[in-house]
């Protein structure tokens, strides 16, 4: 059975007390209709695993009420100015860290990194902040369908019927931008020695390299220096 759907404006003590309780909450972002959960949570964690059929390594990526928070959650490298999270964020960009936070393993998949973005939306942000902390959110489709835009309609297709609330605010910015082309959020990793592109977005790469213009990106270099660092990680007990 679908889960009960919400309008925006209606929906923040209920989606807040969803989540609260380990459940998950389809919610509108700037681009795709995304799952959400508390990102402490163990089970919830769990749960979105499972209702994406997820079985790849895949990390879920967090969403934090504030930028002066991240530091509470992530290592910020020392060559890193931190100045530049108040003048990126709240912005569709993640960055990818070291974790500080103990957060579940399987949200991270065992990789120990972990990529951090304060939303723009409206609805998403009032349950961020209405939380108080961290929430994992990912598209709401099921896994393995490749790079697809996920409206309302498709989240509640794949996975309406596996989550316990969804707010349904219509149709995302890049829903109304569909010659977009990137209706996903960037990715850069500061993992490394410098600022590294994952993953093109909905915020360009000229915008991010107004900020951090030694930003290097060449994806398959990427690719290959993170599978390298993934093989030279010795096994988790």
């Amino acid at each position: 059975m679908t889960a009960p759907v919400v309008p925006a404006g209606e929906h923040l003590e209920r989606a807040v007390s969803v989540l609260e309780e380990g459940g998950l909450v389809i919610s509108p972002t700037t681009t795709n209709y995304n799952i959400l959960c508390d990102a402490t949570n163990v089970e919830a964690v769990a749960k979105v695993f499972k209702a994406k059929e997820r079985v790849k390594v895949a990390p879920l990526p967090v969403s934090l009420p504030y930028p002066s928070m991240i530091p509470e959650f992530v290592d910020v490298p020392e060559w890193f100015d931190s100045s530049i999270f108040e003048a990126m964020l709240p912005g569709e960009v993640s960055f990818v860290f070291w974790q500080r936070y103990p957060f579940p393993d399987q949200l991270t998949c065992g990789l120990r990194t972990v990529a951090v973005s304060v939303t723009t939306h409206p609805v998403m942000r009032s349950m961020v902040t209405g939380l108080g902390g961290p929430i994992a959110a990912t598209s709401a489709n099921v896994s393995g369908q490749g790079n697809v835009f996920v409206p309302l309609a498709k989240a509640i297709e794949d996975v309406g019927d596996r989550v316990d609330l969804i707010v349904d605010a219509g149709a995302t910015a890049a829903e109304l931008a569909p010659e977009h082309g990137n209706r996903v959020n960037t990715i850069v990793d500061l993992t490394f020695d410098r600022p590294r592109l994952v993953r093109p977005g909905w915020v360009s790469l000229e915008e991010v390299r107004r900020y951090l213009p030694d930003v290097d990106d060449d994806l398959e270099a990427y690719k290959t220096l993170l599978a390298e660092r993934t093989a030279a990680r010795p096994p988790t007990s």
